[in-house]
């Protein structure tokens, strides 16, 4: 598959950010430590959700969700074909900026009827094996620190703020046309200099949701569409992280 192809295939995809207030900004030339690990659910079976019956496979697969929209821009990611949402879900805290559609992302254990059990262990193996050679863990915190480092002082002792940036879970969608999108769900925790210990620390939930593309497509071993993808998911959330926390 060519990259206009697969340029085309993302280009409708989609950044959520997930919360009610925005998180407290760091002033630029500030000292800011910024850690980032992985969730123990993230290193767990693809789930797979079944978005015609709202379900989804997978062990220990839990629910999520996305819908609505506000208007706004973001620095440091360009505009175009490019589009965010910014859903609260529950009691969640933060907001982002964009212009938006909605999407919904859920997790349980229950049928697909869209892709048979044989389809569905092909495309696990296909991004298992993707991710062995593509760590978006590795990813996601480079692309973090080349953006954070032209505003703050990073690693420093004594940090102005420690930023947690949790990546929990890679999750896929279906449809009965055999149609697939990917979500990456990240957390970030913010602990601000001065205050308390027993404060907690500001949290916001970011999701990329990719549009969907045919499972021959996923499947294709001549391509790299799955690369391209995670690549994407990476560089879109650490763009709106770091923008989210940036004073400018």
């Amino acid at each position: 598959m060519n990259k206009g192809v697969i340029g085309a295939i993302l280009i409708l995809t989609l950044l959520v950010g997930c919360a009610p207030t925005q998180l407290t900004p760091i002033r630029r030339g500030e000292p800011v430590a910024i850690v980032v690990t992985k969730s123990p659910q993230a290193d767990g079976v693809v789930p797979i959700r079944n978005e015609d019956l709202g379900s989804s496979t997978g062990a220990g697969a839990g629910t999520g969700a996305g819908a609505g929209a506000v208007a706004g821009g973001i620095s440091g990611l360009a505009c175009g074909p490019f589009a965010v949402i910014c859903v609260p879900i529950g009691a969640a805290v933060g907001a982002i900026t964009g212009t938006v559609a909605g999407a919904g992302v859920g997790a349980g254990v229950g049928a697909m009827a869209s892709l048979s059990d044989e389809q569905a262990a092909q495309l696990r193996d296909r991004l298992l094996r993707v991710q062995q050679s593509h760590s978006l863990l590795a990813e996601l915190q480079q692309n973090i620190n080349d953006r954070a480092h032209r505003y703050w002082k990073l690693g420093t002792d004594q940090s102005a703020a420690l930023v947690t940036i949790e990546l929990q879970d890679l999750l896929l969608r279906s449809t009965r046309g055999e149609q697939i999108s990917c979500v990456v769900q990240v957390q970030v925790s913010v602990q601000q200099r001065g205050t308390k210990q027993v404060d907690p620390p500001e949290k916001k939930m970011y999701e990329y949701v990719s549009t969907f593309s045919s499972l021959s497509v996923w499947l294709d071993e001549s391509s790299d569409f799955v690369d391209t993808l995670l690549t994407s998911a990476s560089q879109q959330i650490a763009a709106h992280i770091v923008s989210d926390l940036a004073l400018n």
